[in-house]
């Protein structure tokens, strides 16, 4: 009897260990629509394992079981970075699944882009970059523009006068097709169109590693003041790092819109 007890203690405790060295996969997450929205948008999630749940964030944190648990449909009515993640007890919590989405508050009268861009990734040039449409993660989808060179010059018209607002440049990364993030994004604003402030405000660049898998990328500039034109300028990655197979070769960096956030 005691030895039946022992043996039977033996494999639950080797079953047990099993089931928590494995990772729960991602689960699936829809967004209806891409990332941009202009009145509201829903995400739908799924993942199918019994006793398994998924629990989200919308504000950037990092979700645990105290996070809001996911039982049907989210509708999203502002800007958010959501994060899901998968948990069962006995295993180990899935990766997260980071979603930035974006409210339009409002699109630039226009965007005017030097030099212009080339074929076969000039899709609708300026025009691209404020058509409200969130290019994906095939970059031949024709809502990405693409440079090998540069600096780039993208010249945004507001329509007028905005202050304390944010401008959003969104990009791609996807170092197995040599998209990768530029060296420098910075910024500078007008009130003519004419005369540009001298001081320019530098993005945060967060470096691409070997390994990583493609993403969204978002560069960000507040401006400090009241302004009608913005001027952000982009410098493509000029050498590809020594662990790319393309090492020494310019990157690539692909555009596709240009967002006003509060």
């Amino acid at each position: 009897m005691r030895r039946t007890l022992y043996c039977f203690l033996l494999i639950l405790a080797c079953g047990l260990t099993q089931a928590q060295d494995y990772q729960l996969a991602k689960p699936l997450v829809q967004v209806e629509g891409g990332s941009f929205f202009e009145k509201s948008t829903t995400v739908s999630c799924e993942f199918r394992l019994e006793g398994a749940n998924i629990h989200y964030t919308l504000d950037g944190t990092e979700p645990n079981t105290s996070s809001k648990k996911y039982s049907k449909p989210i509708r999203i009515k502002k800007s958010a970075m959501l994060k899901v993640r998968a948990f069962k007890e006995g295993f180990q919590p899935s990766e997260t699944i980071t979603y930035q989405l974006f409210k339009l508050k409002g699109s630039p009268v226009s965007v005017k882009l030097s030099p212009a861009p080339k074929a076969p990734y000039n899709a609708e040039a300026g025009k691209t970059l404020h058509d409200k449409k969130s290019g994906s993660f095939n970059f031949r989808d024709g809502n990405w523009v693409g440079y090998n060179k540069g600096p780039i010059t993208v010249d945004i018209d507001l329509g007028k006068a905005m202050s304390r607002k944010e401008i959003v440049l969104s990009s791609l990364t996807s170092p197995g097709s040599w998209i990768m993030h530029p060296d420098k994004v910075e910024a500078r604003y007008s009130k003519d169109g004419k005369d540009f402030t001298s001081q320019f405000w530098t993005s945060k660049i967060q470096r691409v590693k070997e390994g990583d898998a493609a993403e969204k990328r978002y560069y960000r500039f507040t401006m400090d003041g009241n302004y009608r034109y913005v001027r952000i300028t982009v410098h493509p990655m000029a050498k590809l790092p020594g662990w790319h197979p393309g090492k020494g070769q310019p990157g690539w960096v692909f555009i596709d819109e240009i967002l006003i956030q509060e």
